[in-house]
């Protein structure tokens, strides 16, 4: 800085002299100039050098002093560190407050930070699940996907940026979580940077707990969009009893409203869980038919049949879309045609078109997920609404059935009825009439608005015997025949 304005103050001098038309300067010139009046500039000159020593001195430290600067940058760095080594409870205490608030009857807190989750798949569903997961409180996340970041998952990723593009989908999602929680004793992040294949040889200890305290996972997130791979991790879960969460389609649809929580039976109007299911049955059957075992059953015990993960919500829930689809997958391009469409799959055998995706509803799926998730870890499950809502032409029908049953009942019933059976109460629960052996056949106590209550609410579509969902012939019939026709006497076969 004085050497600059030294040779700045003497740029001045020179220009001044030559716009009196002189070529050159000296010394003895400038004294002359001087004397003629321009002493100004020996003192812009002397004046700023001795504000730039003044300055020098000002902000320098003799050597013999503490370094008082990089003292004071030494111990930040030693706190900085401490604090992502050990973030102190207070402070974790108050980042989880809310969940502790709503977790606080089920004491669910401390289940949900000593939880083990294993999350297979980071795209636009499982980077928003794993997310909020670790916002959560779960103490040990494991990360699986093989891809990379691109330009275009940018639109649905719940924390890639531009500069994350071209970066492992695992890594960039474990460094911005580590950014929430910086203790990695209170939040152990796992990623895995490999394809799932369902190969032991291949996935080496990808799907091992994560340690001996830990028998196996208490939770697997599946968000994988691959069929072959998604049904083998639903496959390899049921076998060993692991609860496992998955997400169905998310692609060419947008309506949050259509966003369900089921079995994997129950599912409609979505391609993918249907060409899972379908794979999962050739998987039994091909093993059935490599062991040379029957009816998928290992030692006669039903826990063996593995299959019935597709209508046991408890084994495999999963969340899909009842929304049919409204964009289809892009159109193969000349360019890909010419090259080969192998050369355009993220892996060998993967789906080569693009999928139109609205970012909104991935991370629907994905939070909804995390939701389901955190409520079972937590202790406080909910149960989900039936999946899909009964229109009003088949609630009519099903009020209908009901009510033609009751009167036949009546009318075939009603000549057995004596004086002393009759019962005249202004009680809705006891008016009507009783045969000899106590069966009633008076009014139905519903309309055909409870109708949709009882199935969706009490039933969830589903029948009470069978477990079959909607698709079928259903029934509403009296289970109780000496107590009217009531939702809470009413069953769904």
């Amino acid at each position: 800085e004085f050497f600059s304005s030294l040779l700045f103050i003497y740029n001045i001098i020179w220009k001044s002299a030559r716009s009196r038309g002189r070529q050159s300067i000296n010394i003895m010139t400038i004294k002359h100039d001087l004397g003629r009046g321009n002493a100004f500039v020996m003192g812009l000159l002397i004046g700023s050098t001795a504000a730039l020593l003044i300055h020098r001195l000002a902000t320098s430290r003799p050597s013999t002093l503490p370094n008082e600067k990089h003292d004071s940058a030494s111990l930040n760095d030693d706190q900085n560190n401490q604090i992502q080594q050990c973030l102190p409870p207070e402070i974790r205490s108050e980042m989880l407050s809310r969940n502790a608030l709503y977790f606080a009857s089920s004491n669910g807190m401390p289940r949900i930070e000593s939880s083990h989750v294993l999350v297979v798949g980071l795209g636009g569903v499982g980077s928003h699940t794993a997310h909020m997961l670790a916002r959560s409180g779960v103490g040990y996340i494991r990360m699986v996907d093989f891809d990379q970041v691109t330009l275009s998952s940018l639109n649905r990723h719940a924390v890639a940026t531009l500069k994350d593009v071209g970066l492992p989908k695992a890594i960039v999602l474990a460094h911005h979580l580590r950014e929430i929680c910086p203790d990695e004793e209170k939040l152990v992040l796992d990623p895995v940077v490999k394809m799932y294949t369902g190969d032991k040889e291949r996935d080496g200890s990808m799907m091992d707990p994560p340690s001996e305290r830990c028998q196996r996972w208490d939770l697997v997130i599946d968000a994988i969009d691959d069929v072959p791979t998604k049904a083998n991790l639903i496959a390899y879960c049921a076998k060993r009893g692991i609860r496992v969460i998955s997400c169905m389609g998310a692609g060419g649809k947008a309506d949050p409203t259509r966003v369900h929580i089921s079995d994997l039976r129950s599912a409609s109007k979505d391609p993918l869980a249907t060409s899972v299911r379908q794979k999962l049955r050739y998987l039994w059957k091909k093993e059935q038919k490599d062991t040379g075992e029957q009816n998928g059953k290992k030692s006669g015990d039903e826990s063996d049949y593995w299959l019935s993960c597709i209508d046991d919500d408890s084994k495999v829930a999963i969340v899909y879309s009842s929304e049919k689809v409204v964009a289809k997958l892009a159109q193969i391009t000349d360019e890909q045609k010419e090259e080969g469409l192998h050369n355009f799959g993220a892996m060998d055998n993967m789906r080569v078109r693009v999928l139109p995706v609205v970012g909104t509803m991935p991370a629907i799926m994905g939070q909804t997920l995390a939701a389901m998730a955190l409520c079972e870890l937590g202790g406080k499950p909910f149960r989900p609404v039936g999946a899909e809502r009964v229109g009003r032409n088949v609630r009519h029908k099903l009020y209908q059935h009901l009510c033609n049953r009751e009167k036949k009942i009546e009318q075939k019933l009603k000549s057995t009825v004596t004086d002393q059976n009759k019962n005249t109460s202004n009680d809705p629960e006891f008016r009507g009439q009783y045969t000899p052996d106590g069966t009633y056949i008076g009014p139905v106590q519903i309309d055909a608005d409870d109708v949709e209550y009882i199935m969706a609410e009490l039933w969830r579509n589903k029948c009470a015997v069978t477990g079959v969902g909607l698709g079928t012939v259903m029934s509403l019939v009296r289970w109780d025949r000496t107590r009217p026709a009531a939702p809470d006497n009413l069953v769904l076969m």
